[in-house]
């Protein structure tokens, strides 16, 4: 009985090393159908979010929508760790090749407070390196503060438009 559970164990981490072994074709299928997965995830969580009137305030659910609705194909980044400087949680999400870290204040003037803070140019603390990636771009609207890190020019700009339209109407 031993030495068939020593085979069994055996089989396992052979099976497992085989199929760890994988091609960078298969890597690459691998990972887009992940990214596939998450896109619709994140596609059926805005569809079935319930439909509440605007209050004018961009929420977490009215920002995913808005990313969906733009066809950027978010998906969330359930990891990602607040800036402890911004003073709120963060919502993040990768659109293609770019990452969006956006901060969703009480309101406008709690998100002007809190923007008032950081250097303009690196979006930290004055004195303070910046901590996002370059090329940034900073997009302000009422009150979400959002900075696009990465992708290319058409992406951060495309990004920037979708949440620079506002939210959507009742």
């Amino acid at each position: 009985m031993h030495s068939n559970m020593a085979r069994l164990v055996l089989g396992i981490a052979v099976a497992v090393g085989v199929t760890g072994c994988e091609s960078a074709e298969d890597r690459k299928a691998r990972l887009a159908s992940e990214a596939r997965v998450r896109v619709s995830a994140e596609s059926a969580r805005v569809a079935d979010a319930p439909s509440t009137p605007s209050t004018g305030q961009w929420t977490d659910a009215a920002l995913a929508k808005r990313f969906v609705d733009a066809g950027l194909a978010p998906q969330r980044i359930d990891t990602a760790k607040a800036r402890a400087f911004m003073g709120v949680p963060v919502h993040a999400f990768s659109l293609g090749v770019a990452r969006v870290d956006a901060y969703i204040y009480a309101d406008s003037t709690a998100r002007a407070a809190a923007v008032a803070k950081l250097d303009p140019i690196s979006a930290a603390p004055a004195g303070q390196p910046s901590p996002w990636g370059v090329p940034r771009e900073l997009v302000i609207h009422n009150n979400l503060f959002a900075v696009v890190v990465g992708g290319t020019d058409r992406q951060r700009e495309r990004i920037a438009t979708a949440i620079a339209a506002g939210l959507a109407s009742p």
